[in-house]
């Protein structure tokens, strides 16, 4: 892992074919690469942005009938804005998201995708990122590139939680665009001002690239790169985090 902090590289967008943009829910995808999906549509490049969940949990759980709508219209209007087709929605209930009664069921439906499409590249949220659900979704990935023929280059982009850097796209000229893309999610304003966010994550890396004032970063791997990290990490294995967390330091190896 850590050579992807010391072998940079620096592109002017990712050369995939096909990116298979993976996210548990909308706007993900819009604060992690909203640059570079940009640029890939700009030179023609083939995108399918897929959200797994229906974004309804993220205020009361009375509320969710109303969010499950309106951030569906939301991600809706970024592909329109972005000049894409509707987005693939696949409408798992927030809530039940790591039900593990519905794990098979969306592996398969991750595999669908994949079969589907054929991607190069899969686009999804850091592994280590701080969101569980963020997390899961490597977890589900993985599974459905398991004994398939699919090897795509694995992309973990930044939702809460830095990459290592070892791939980086200049989008200074990009990020006003992206911002006015993540304000379309109207409806989590009332939560955190996600714009400042954009802003701020997009020129805090601006020294990844010379003369950049705005930068994405990604950490991309091989699928067998990928496969391996998701069994090495275990993030969400309860009795890893234990012994991780609660092991006093002077008896830590």
């Amino acid at each position: 892992m850590l050579r992807h902090f010391v072998n940079r590289r620096v592109v002017e967008f990712p050369d995939f074919q096909r990116s298979l943009f993976l996210a548990p829910h909308p706007d993900d995808i819009e604060i992690g690469c909203g640059g570079t999906l940009q640029k890939l549509i700009a030179a023609g490049r083939e995108v399918r942005l897929c959200y797994i969940t229906d974004g309804s949990a993220v205020g009361e759980p009375e509320r969710d009938g109303h969010f499950k709508v309106v951030r569906r219209k939301e991600a809706e209007a970024v592909s329109a804005r972005l000049g894409l087709g509707e987005p693939t929605i696949l409408d798992c209930p927030e809530r039940e998201y790591r039900n593990p009664e519905r794990r098979a069921e969306l592996i398969a439906t991750v595999r669908t995708q994949l079969d589907g499409f054929r991607p190069d590249a899969v686009f999804l949220p850091w592994i280590t990122d701080q969101h569980v659900d963020h997390r899961y979704t490597n977890l589900l990935l993985a599974e459905a590139l398991r004994d398939s023929d699919h090897t795509p280059t694995v992309c973990g982009y930044e939702v809460w939680s830095f990459v290592p850097p070892g791939l980086v796209v200049d989008i200074s000229a990009q990020l006003a665009e992206k911002i006015a893309l993540i304000r379309l999610y109207e409806s989590q304003f009332e939560f955190l001002d996600y714009a400042m966010i954009v802003d701020a994550l997009g020129r805090s890396h601006a020294p990844l690239a010379p003369g950049a004032t705005a930068c994405e970063a990604f950490c991309a791997m091989h699928t067998s790169g990928f496969l391996a990290t998701v069994d090495e990490f275990a993030l969400d294995d309860p009795a890893d985090c234990d012994e991780v967390l609660l092991t006093p330091p002077d008896t830590m190896p």
